[in-house]
């Protein structure tokens, strides 16, 4: 079964993408098709604010990520939430479709963080793209690509880390404290996931979090590589390049920003008397930059994400 056909190789009037799948749909006594693309969805990973500062702000962006792909319609193959940025495999009608799920996506998670008013407007302000996919091929890679961030970033192999699809494919387990939407209610619903949007019955919930297996589109993926042995092969690739010329305006992100936060706490403390980033002046910060250049040589955009100050501030007075 493939996913890309003869067919749409050869027609371009139609979409900038390749017509990847084709979706039936039965209305009344006719049969209408729908033209399926897939798009990489990516978000800039230099900016100054972390997305995501808890457990429970990962799984409540977990829980947004179902809701808004029920509500958009757009089929999920593969996804990673990073602590400050994230990336989407997907499939979607048209450009129009994914661009309505991002912004689902920013609104849902831009109302949580508006209580912190120093947080306020982040998503709001977050630069994402959208760059369609056209061949088979890419798309392997672009899915490996995705799942390899965890790793990459130094937070673990990608099918131990929680915040994304990666240890869906070719695995077949489901823990055994799930519950089914249908025997919750949708009261109970509400409150463990906090929505109103009515799920499917046969959705799974697990520990307040709606399970990514409900939404994420493994056994495509999974007829994409054909075997675990495809799959493991195109994961040992390195590819990052043929990704990441897409995006040659923003550089990838290997180091860990949770740790080096902390690691930030303790010197502000050390040196100012207090872990507080916002009681800190716009010398002192310059100054708290300096040591965990020293200490730890993290890169200038690092930098600038964890102390908050412009890059090309960092740029002139750090380096």
């Amino acid at each position: 079964c493939q996913l890309f056909s003869n067919k749409a190789k050869t027609d371009k009037k139609r979409s900038p993408a390749f017509f990847v799948f084709e979706r039936i749909e039965k209305r009344s006594i006719f049969v209408q098709k729908t033209i399926m693309a897939y798009y990489h969805i990516c978000s800039d990973g230099n900016h100054s604010f972390a997305l995501f500062l808890s457990d429970g702000e990962f799984k409540a962006a977990m829980n947004a990520v179902a809701i808004c792909a029920l509500i958009t319609k757009v089929d999920i193959l593969a996804f990673v939430l990073m602590d400050n940025h994230f990336h989407f495999a997907v499939r979607a009608e048209s450009e129009e479709r994914c661009r309505r799920f991002i912004l689902e996506l920013k609104r849902i998670r831009g109302i949580r963080l508006a209580v912190n008013p120093e947080r306020r407007g982040v998503m709001r302000r977050l630069p994402v793209q959208i760059v369609a996919v056209n061949d088979e091929d890419y798309l392997r890679v672009l899915i490996c690509y995705i799942l390899k961030n965890p790793t990459k970033a130094r937070k673990g192999m990608f099918y131990n880390y929680r915040w994304g699809s990666g240890s869906l494919y070719f695995n077949t387990g489901i823990p055994a404290t799930v519950t089914r939407v249908k025997d919750c209610g949708m009261r109970k619903v509400k409150e463990v996931v906090g929505t109103h949007c009515r799920l499917p019955e046969d959705w799974l919930i697990d520990d307040g979090a709606i399970l990514p297996i409900n939404y994420i589109c493994t056994e495509d993926v999974e007829r994409l590589f054909r075997s675990t042995r495809s799959f493991m092969f195109f994961l040992s690739k390195n590819a990052d390049e043929s990704i990441e010329k897409d995006y040659k305006e923003w550089n990838d992100i290997n180091l860990d920003d949770t740790e080096m936060r902390r690691e930030r706490d303790v010197i502000a403390k050390k040196v100012f008397g207090t872990s507080r980033l916002r009681d800190l002046s716009g010398p002192d910060r310059i100054t708290l930059a300096k040591h965990l250049r020293r200490r730890f040589l993290c890169s200038s955009k690092q930098l600038s994400r964890v102390v908050q100050v412009p890059l090309k501030e960092i740029e002139q007075k750090v380096f």
